[in-house]
C-alpha cells in the first residue's frame, strides 16, 4: 500500500503552505501545489489497473458497449456525461484509461474550486487535504462519476446562497448529468432560491421532528419505491453485518462536529455556512433513518460530508494563536484516520497495462453490470453502484 501513502504525503505537505507568513509567497505556493498535486492525483487514478477498485470492470463494460456500437439506450441516458466522454474517446481512438484520467482530473479541479471558493485563502490547502482524505479513494479511485458531481453540487449551493441563481442552476444541472444521486440536495437548493435564510436554530429542531416522523413512515414508502427503476439499486442493498458497528461512532463524530457551531457561534455564521450546518445535519439524519441499510445510509452521508468537513474549517477560522495550531494538528490526524479507513475498500496499487483491457469483455445490455454485483460484496462506503438492468 506504499503508493497510496506516497500520494497522501504529497497532499499532506500542502498543510505547511498555510503557515507561510508572506501572502504573495503563499498564493504562489498554492498555485504550484494545485497544478502539481491535481495532475499527479489524476494520473495516479487514471493509470490504475482493473484489479485496484471494485467498480473498474463495470465502467469498462459500459465503455466497451459504447465502443462496440451495441450499447442499449440505458447506456446513453444513464448519467449521460459518462456516455458522451466514452463516445468521444472511442472516436478519437483512445481507451478507457483516458476517460478515468479525465474524470479524476475534473473531480479534483471541481474539489479545488470548491475549497478555494468557500474557505479562507490561507487554509485552502488544508481544506483540500481533508476533502482528499475523505473522498479520493472512494470517488476518484472508485466512483468516478460522483467524484465530479458532489463538488459541483456543493458549488451550486454556494452560488445559490450568493444569489447567483443562473450559475447555480447551470452548475447543479451539470452535476446531475455526471451523477443523479445529487438530486438529494435539491430541497436545499429550492429553499435558497425561495429566499430562506436559515437564521434560526429552529430549522434544526424542525429537521429532528421531520426525521423522527420520516423514520416511522419511511419503511412503507420504501416498500412502494423499491421496485422502481433507478431507485431500487439504492434501496435493495441491505445491511452489512460488519458495517453496523460503524454507525454509532461515525454518527457520533458527525454529531459532535455539528454541535460546535450550533451551540457556540450560530449567529456569526453567514448564509452558506448555516446552510452547510443544515446540509451536514440532513446527511446525518438520513444516515440514521436508513441505518438498517448501511449501503444506502453511507452513500447519502457521503454526499453531504463535504459540509461536515467544511464545518471543521469553520471552527478553525474562529480560533486564534496556539489553539489554532493545535487544532490544525488535530485536523491532520482526523484526515489521516479518514484516509486509512478508506483504504479498506481498495486493493494494492498496480498500473494499467495493454493486456489488462482483454481481461474485461463487454456483455450484452441485459447482463451489463449484473455479473460483477453477484461476484463481490457491495462496500458500504461506496456511493451508488454502477449500471443495473432497467
Amino acid at each position: 500500500m506504499t503508493p497510496y501513502f506516497f500520494i497522501y504525503g504529497l497532499v499532506a505537505s500542502g498543510i505547511l503552505i498555510c503557515f507561510l507568513g508572506d501572502t504573495t509567497l503563499r498564493r504562489v505556493s498554492q498555485a504550484l501545489y494545485c497544478v502539481v498535486i491535481l495532475f499527479a492525483l489524476a494520473l495516479f487514478a487514471g493509470l490504475r489497473s482493473p484489479n485496484v477498485d471494485r467498480d473498474f470492470q463495470d465502467y469498462t463494460m459500459w465503455f466497451d458497449l459504447i465502443q462496440s456500437g451495441n450499447a442499449p439506450l440505458i447506456a446513453w441516458i444513464r448519467d449521460p456525461a459518462f456516455a458522451v466522454f466514452s463516445w468521444t474517446a472511442t472516436k478519437l481512438g483512445l481507451g478507457y484509461a483516458v476517460v478515468a484520467f479525465t474524470y479524476a482530473l475534473l473531480g479534483l479541479v471541481a474539489t479545488w474550486c470548491f475549497a478555494v471558493t468557500v474557505s479562507m485563502q490561507r487554509w485552502v490547502t488544508l481544506f483540500f487535504y481533508l476533502l482528499f482524505c475523505q473522498y479520493y479513494i472512494v470517488l476518484e479511485m472508485t466512483e468516478i462519476r460522483a467524484a465530479v458531481a458532489i463538488p459541483l453540487m456543493a458549488l451550486s449551493l454556494y452560488q445559490a446562497s450568493q444569489r447567483r441563481r443562473r450559475q447555480a442552476i447551470a452548475t447543479y444541472l451539470l452535476a446531475l448529468l455526471f451523477h443523479f444521486s445529487v438530486i438529494v440536495a435539491l430541497p436545499l437548493l429550492i429553499m435558497l432560491f425561495s429566499g430562506v435564510r436559515f437564521r434560526s436554530r429552529g430549522w434544526l429542531a424542525a429537521m429532528i421532528v421531520t426525521g423522527a416522523t420520516a423514520s416511522i413512515a419511511m419503511r412503507s414508502v420504501i416498500d412502494l419505491l423499491s421496485g422502481l427503476y433507478r431507485i431500487s439499486e439504492y434501496l435493495n442493498g441491505g445491511a452489512e453485518e460488519n458495517d453496523l458497528r460503524v454507525i454509532s461512532w461515525y454518527a457520533l463524530a458527525h454529531l459532535l462536529i455539528i454541535a460546535v457551531p450550533v451551540a457556540l457561534f450560530w449567529k456569526r455564521l453567514n448564509l452558506h455556512q448555516r446552510m452547510a450546518v443544515l446540509g451536514s445535519s440532513a446527511g446525518l439524519m438520513l444516515f440514521i433513518i436508513f441505518g438498517w441499510n448501511t449501503g444506502l445510509a453511507t452513500r447519502i452521508l457521503y454526499i453531504f460530508d463535504v459540509y461536515w468537513l467544511l464545518i471543521m474549517m469553520m471552527i478553525l477560522e474562529k480560533l486564534e494563536g496556539n489553539t489554532r495550531i493545535f487544532y490544525v494538528a488535530f485536523l491532520a490526524i482526523v484526515g489521516l484516520a479518514l484516509y486509512c479507513k478508506s483504504l479498506v475498500y481498495i486493493e494494492p496499487y498496480s498500473v494499467f497495462r495493454a493486456w489488462d483491457a482483454r481481461l474485461v469483455q463487454p456483455n450484452s445490455g441485459a447482463e451489463w453490470g449484473a455479473e460483477t454485483r453477484a461476484a463481490q460484496r457491495l462496500p458500504a462506503i461506496e456511493l451508488p453502484r454502477e449500471v443495473t438492468q432497467s
